[in-house]
């Protein structure tokens, strides 16, 4: 499969969360725990929307996570199926779509008001068809940036992704339409540019190593990714590879793709390490290959989903890995 192809792939699920109940914090230790959160649905909480890190939806319902009070709340405002979502950067303002007579339609809502009253924006003239990928059945992510809430549409085989953004102007109030930008999308995701990423990273021997203040590091000297080839499949199976690189909030953590087989798209999982090589943990859960790639929380831990739409919190500093939800087809902190 040609690069830009690989290139153009983000993440999908083909191995299970693994791991025990006891948490262990040596830093050699790359298994993590695997525990499952509690969950209070359907009660009155006396929680706010704007006190919860973490969103995401289940079924077309939006939920609220809080940390802190281990509890989710539901958005109730909001009558109708909700397809993708997003925050403004102070995560006060909620842009999201539902479908209204067969048409995406932009709604918004200011989280932060006594009184939270959804507003109806714009019709996308978009269908939640046009923005489903014909892989995987992912619904394509709702961004906000400089102004503008952007997303993705008309799928083709080609390129196993998009190849179309509708872009709304918060400001002029209309959309226009651009070709799919693959270096655009990249850095609203996070990902380091190619430039950032070959000033910091380096990959020897199929090792990954990370440079800063001129100090070198290796990230995956804990790791094992020859267990994670799938036996049988050697046709498949290349030489181990990095990619989609990231940085915590506090750029005190990376959290990276490995490639470890290759097939129409690339597959091998997520992992996350200090910045100083330490506490190294694999991700077993994901895959570069689907589209919904982990997410940084504020407080440095890894959302993610796997290939059952379970949603998990990961930490390194803890070894832990922790399942929140399930069901879960998209989710964005704010």
């Amino acid at each position: 499969m040609k690069q830009s192809i690989f290139l153009l792939a983000t993440l999908v699920i083909f191995a299970a969360c693994t791991g025990g109940n006891q948490k262990n914090k040596n830093t050699e230790k790359n298994t993590a725990d695997t525990t499952l959160a509690e969950v209070i649905t359907e009660k009155p909480v006396e929680i706010a929307y704007t006190q919860c890190p973490l969103a995401y939806l289940v079924n077309g319902e939006l939920y609220f996570h809080s940390f802190d009070e281990n509890k989710k709340v539901k958005f109730a405002e909001e009558p109708d199926a909700i397809f993708n979502f997003t925050f403004d950067p102070e995560g006060n303002i909620m842009y999201y779509s539902v479908e209204r007579d067969s048409m995406l339609w932009l709604k918004s809502v200011d989280l932060s008001k006594a009184v939270i009253t959804p507003e109806w924006i714009i019709n996308w003239e978009l269908t939640k068809k046009t923005c489903t990928t014909e892989t995987y059945n992912e619904t394509s992510p709702l961004f906000l940036y400089n102004g503008k809430l952007i997303i993705r549409h008309n799928f083709k085989w080609d390129y196993y992704n998009f190849i179309s953004m509708a872009i709304y102007s918060i400001a002029n109030k209309n959309i226009t339409q651009k070709g799919y930008d693959y270096s655009f999308i990249k850095k609203l995701s996070g990902t380091l540019s190619s430039n950032k990423a070959e000033q910091y990273f380096q990959i020897i021997d199929q090792h990954l190593f990370y440079t800063r203040n001129s100090i070198k590091v290796c990230l995956t000297d804990k790791l094992d990714f020859e267990i994670l080839k799938t036996k049988g499949s050697e046709d498949y199976w290349v030489e181990t590879d990095f990619t989609y690189y990231t940085l915590s909030p506090d750029e005190t953590k990376v959290l990276f793709g490995s490639v470890v087989e290759m097939g129409d798209l690339a597959h091998g999982p997520y992992c996350i390490a200090n910045a100083d090589g330490t506490n190294q943990i694999i991700l077993k859960a994901t895959d570069v290959g689907s589209s919904k790639s982990p997410i940084w929380l504020k407080n440095n831990s890894v959302a993610f989903i796997d290939y059952e739409n379970n949603l998990f919190i990961a930490s390194n500093d803890e070894n832990s890995i922790q399942k929140i939800a399930e069901n879960v087809s998209s989710y964005v902190a704010r």
